[in-house]
């Protein structure tokens, strides 16, 4: 029988985002100089969040999530 001290490899309490390393902001290098920017995998809460894809807010509206078939190679 199973006693709860068995589930200790089970994660307790919130997870923090591996990207940020839980800081909730990224450095960008994108333009002129760098600069702090919200973490697009925690959405800067610095929280590991399931099921999320950190993409999807650069997709253009209406484009499928999906992989695209790729076209044959000969």
């Amino acid at each position: 029988m199973a006693d709860a001290e068995d589930d200790s490899n089970e994660p307790q309490g919130p997870i923090p985002c591996s990207p940020c390393r839980g800081t909730g902001k990224l450095n960008s290098n994108a333009g002129d100089d760098a600069h702090e920017v919200d973490c697009a995998w925690c959405e800067g809460s610095g929280v590991f969040i399931e099921e999320h894809d950190a993409q999807a807010a650069q997709r253009p509206a209406g484009e499928a999530t999906e992989e695209k078939p790729q076209p044959a190679v000969d």
